[in-house]
């Protein structure tokens, strides 16, 4: 009946009141901030992830390259620096192995926080807060170049190392330097080669090269403090970011359950709402029935008796308290009506708000692209000067390596001259002891010159006794025999001397000299050979005269007299400093002088020649004459 559809009208028109009066309630409690921004964020903590972590790797990277380069530097020291190189190599080992750990366990943690935040729900009151903590990030996020400036001081570190790198060079190529003037000048043949200061300048060159090496591993721990500083903050950042993310990942899938149950209420008006417009259209039409009935009964009841006129006016009662109902429902429906154009316009609203946020994710994500942009340019200009940085200290460690090897080999070449000066030195003492001895020796045949002088001088003014001594003579032969020997005895030492001494180059002026000197020596022997000869001829002469007449033996006296005048007429300081050959042009004046003389005393010839003194001095001259146009024949009268 009527009543019974009125009454269910007004128990849903309550029902729908309720419901309206609770989204309300959930929609101010719940749809407070934008969802899209959460998932924003959460993408872009991502990418921070990611990118810290390549950072990490590439900051791994720079350590074990500076870890390289250290080891470079120091491959000239002793055993110590290799044990604080395995002690540095197994501290970054221990470090990587850490980080890699904890990148595992932070990746772990990361998949579980995900899959604790499908699960997870907490209360919409925290979402305001994070909100605003969510919107300080997003400008935070915004400029992502801030993040890149922190590669600028480890870059600034690396030129300065490359710059002290270059002075340590400069420096050694300035004692490169030092070493060659110093070995130039020990080269020279003033200079004087001192062991002492070779020993000096390796220790210098030791001291520095620990000094350096002291400095580097000092640099090389500062650096790996101010990395594991670096990495401990990053961590930290980390371990915050990870929440923040873990709470905005609940925060984001509380507000996707909110829209959908949102979406779903809001169906449920629309299908509630369509429901009541058809119920109200049905009502409608129900009620011009019932007029069209009532009007009709009239019709009938004024055509009828008059019976029906209380039924009439009870029927028209029943029609002023329908009309009064008609009225409250159609106040109700306008009342519903107006109801359902606000919820219209709060879900215009609604639509407006999520146009809005999509607009506002549509230009997060354009300034998202851009960002990505910058920090992707941002990242090949870091690579570009990550790689070059790689080149410039791959360049000086070549050149820093070619300096080490061509500082080693002058030094190995500046020892080798050290050895070679020393050989030579001992060497050159040696030629010295034998130039001493070959002095001593020219001066042993200068007094033999003026020993055979002396003989000759008391050979021919002692005559009878020489005539009457034979056995002094037979001492003085022997005494002849004596030196001639012991000269071929030093002439043997000094072959096998000179034979050891042919290998060096620096002894062939030496060996020049000694070659010069042996040939004097055959000279002299072949001169005592020819003095001994012209004595057996003296001697040979001096019996002839001896079996002469007395008075050709007084006049040969007289004569040999002057022969001994005229030989020993120099003093001995102008005999000492005579040549070979001017003594070689005496005896063999004189060897003349007594040969024309015994021609001149042969029987027969001293019958002719009344007056002798005259034409011995005729005679000397002749020799004179004659020593200038021969050649001197050792041997030969």
């Amino acid at each position: 009946s009527v009543k019974d559809q009125i009454t269910d009208l007004k128990k849903e028109n309550f029902n729908l009141k309720l419901r309206i009066y609770f989204l309300e309630e959930r929609m101010q409690q719940k749809f407070d901030g934008p969802t899209e921004d959460i998932y924003k964020i959460n993408i872009e903590l991502k990418v921070e992830l990611e990118s810290l972590k390549r950072e990490l790797q590439k900051r791994e990277h720079l350590l074990i390259k500076a870890s390289k380069a250290v080891e470079s530097l120091t491959e000239s020291g002793g055993s110590e620096i290799q044990c604080v190189k395995e002690e540095a190599r197994k501290k970054l080992q221990q470090v990587e192995d850490l980080l890699t750990g904890r990148i595992r366990l932070l990746e772990e943690d990361v998949k579980a926080a995900q899959a604790e935040v499908e699960k997870a729900f907490e209360i919409a009151e925290k979402e305001k807060v994070l909100r605003m903590n969510l919107e300080e990030k997003l400008s935070f996020a915004k400029n992502p170049h801030q993040r890149d400036l922190d590669v600028v001081p480890a870059l600034e570190e690396k030129d300065r190392l490359i710059e002290e790198l270059t002075l340590s060079l400069k420096n050694k190529e300035a004692l490169i330097q030092h070493l060659q003037e110093e070995k130039s000048q020990m080269e020279s043949p003033d200079g004087s080669l001192s062991s002492e200061k070779v020993r000096e300048l390796t220790a210098a060159l030791k001291q520095e090269k620990d000094c350096e090496l002291e400095a580097v591993k000092m640099e090389f721990r500062n650096e790996r403090n101010c990395f594991e500083k670096r990495m401990q903050s990053l961590q930290e950042d980390l371990q915050e970011k990870e929440c923040e993310i873990a709470l905005e990942k609940k925060n984001g899938l509380k507000r996707d359950k909110t829209i959908q149950g949102l979406t779903i209420a809001l169906k449920a008006k629309e299908k509630e709402t369509e429901e009541l417009s058809s119920e109200i259209e049905d009502l409608i039409s129900s009620l011009a029935k019932q007029r069209e009935a009532a009007h009709r009964a009239q019709l009938l009841k004024f055509k009828g008796a008059e019976d029906y006129q209380i039924a009439l006016m009870e029927k028209e009662t029943v029609l002023a308290e329908l009309q009064s109902d008609n009225l409250t429902k159609d106040t109700e429906n306008r009342k519903l009506v107006r109801r359902i154009k606000w919820l219209d316009q709060e879900l215009n609203d609604l639509r407006q708000e999520r146009e809005k946020m999509e607009k506002e994710l549509d230009e997060a994500q354009l300034q998202k692209s851009r960002g990505d942009k910058t920090i992707n340019d941002l990242r090949n200009q870091v690579e570009k000067l990550h790689g070059e940085m790689i080149e410039k200290e791959k360049a000086v460690e070549h050149h820093y390596n070619i300096l080490l090897s061509e500082s080693n080999q002058k030094l190995h070449s500046q020892e080798l001259a050290i050895k070679h000066l020393t050989d030579s030195v001992s060497q050159k003492d040696i030629l010295l002891q034998l130039l001493n001895r070959l002095n001593h020796l020219l001066k042993a045949k200068e007094d033999l010159e003026l020993r055979n002088e002396g003989l000759i001088t008391e050979k021919c003014t002692s005559q009878q006794s020489a005539a009457k001594d034979p056995h002094s003579e037979e001492n003085k032969e022997s005494e002849y025999e004596e030196l001639i020997h012991a000269l071929r005895k030093e002439k043997h030492i000094y072959s096998s001397l000179v034979k050891a001494l042919k290998d060096s180059d620096s002894i062939n002026s030496l060996q020049a000299e000694l070659s010069n000197i042996f040939a004097l020596r055959k000279q002299l022997e072949d001169d005592v050979l020819a003095y001994r000869n012209l004595r057996k001829v003296l001697e040979e002469q001096i019996r002839e005269i001896g079996r002469r007449e007395e008075e050709t033996f007084s006049f040969c006296g007289d004569q040999t007299s002057y022969l001994s005048i005229c030989l020993g007429e120099h003093d001995r300081f102008q005999t000492e400093h005579l040549s070979l050959e001017e003594l070689k042009k005496r005896v063999f004046t004189c060897f003349l002088i007594c040969w024309v003389f015994g021609q001149s005393l042969l029987p027969g010839r001293a019958e002719k020649s009344p007056c002798i003194p005259v034409r011995f001095q005729e005679w000397r001259h002749t020799a004179l004459t004659l020593q200038l146009s021969l050649v001197i024949a050792p041997g030969e009268p």
